[in-house]
């Protein structure tokens, strides 16, 4: 099956809004009632949160109920749908109690922590006719979409290999860097090739004070015989995020930043590139060096889960998506542990 490249959201096709509950109002959950807040065809209806301090802060600003408990949610008449952004440990868990309450499931990354976990959700959601949708938002933003339709419909030949970077951060409580910030690249990379990873080998370490990994670096094999190269880390001065492809006749750089991004692509000889593609739907249109803006990843995933609801058909992050990412950091996670070794996906 043929990943899509897909348009920015026309959101006006939604007849009527979808009502949400957000489970969880730590610093993600916060975007996710502001970025609903924004969205067109969503409605927060409320929010689960077991603090006391953001749950009452969440009520002042938004206006709606809160509740302590994800039950006190499903008996909202109003509830269609859940996004879940809980810690990582939970996601698994939170998603699949949504799901038996016969609510339309948006789950934060990562969605499942092994392959087991990750079918089980397809399984419930194929079987209750639901939507699943996995939180990796990088395949909202319009760049990469751009991307993804320049390699296969503009590119003068097929990449050689992707190098993707994501650095900085906050080490995280429940959940190691693998697992933390690898699902951007690997969901990136899978959707920018459009063909299986088959193999993946996978180097990580933890510094001094941790207790989870801090740094990972994987290497990955497509079905074409293309090569993926990851590097993730919290231990970084600053944030990086970027994604390089290179191929026989042709190199692309994409750098994300706040507010605006960096793009180009160059033909390896000098030659021009038709690069139109690259820039459609972006703020502004760029023939250099120079930055790029455009509508909220985050904004766009809602609208886009919100009309998938109404339209009963899967997001470019839905169960396929999410089965193949897991899969991919399942097998990643395993190769880890044998300090490197090849493993199969």
């Amino acid at each position: 099956m043929k990943a899509p490249v897909l348009p920015l959201t026309d959101a006006s096709t939604i007849t009527s809004s979808v009502g949400i509950a957000l489970v969880g109002f730590g610093r993600w959950g916060a975007n996710h009632a502001r970025a609903a807040g924004e969205a067109d065809g969503v409605r927060l209806v409320g929010v689960v949160e077991p603090e006391e301090g953001r749950r009452s802060f969440a009520s002042a600003t938004y206006d709606i109920p809160c509740w302590t408990n994800i039950s006190e949610a499903f008996d909202h008449p109003d509830v269609e749908a859940v996004v879940v952004a809980t810690p990582a440990s939970t996601h698994t868990e939170v998603a699949q109690q949504a799901l038996l309450s016969g609510r339309h499931v948006l789950v934060e990354k990562p969605a499942a922590t092994a392959r087991t976990e990750a079918q089980r959700l397809v399984d419930l959601a194929e079987a209750s006719g639901l939507q699943l949708s996995a939180g990796h938002t990088f395949l909202y933003a319009q760049p990469v979409r751009n991307v993804a339709a320049w390699i296969r419909e503009c590119a003068p030949s097929r990449p050689w290999v992707l190098r993707s970077e994501r650095l900085g951060g906050r080490r995280r409580a429940d959940c190691d860097v693998l697992w933390n910030l690898a699902p951007h690249d690997i969901s990136l990379l899978l959707y920018l090739m459009d063909e299986p990873i088959i193999e993946v080998s996978t180097r990580a370490h933890v510094f001094p004070g941790g207790k989870r990994w801090d740094t990972a670096t994987i290497d990955l094999s497509f079905a074409s015989g293309a090569r993926g190269e990851i590097y993730v880390a919290w231990r970084h001065p600053g944030a990086k995020r970027s994604l390089r492809v290179l191929a026989e006749d042709w190199t692309l750089t994409y750098r994300h930043g706040r507010g605006s991004d960096y793009l180009n692509a160059t033909r390896n000889d000098g030659r021009p590139l038709d690069r139109d593609v690259l820039f459609h739907g972006c703020g502004r249109d760029v023939r250099g060096e120079a930055a790029i803006g455009y509508p909220e990843p985050l904004r766009v995933e809602l609208e886009e889960f919100a009309k998938a609801c109404r339209e009963m058909r899967p997001t470019v992050t839905g169960p396929e998506h999410l089965l193949a990412v897991t899969a991919v950091l399942a097998a990643c996670a395993q190769s880890a542990e044998g300090d490197g070794i090849p493993v199969r996906v």
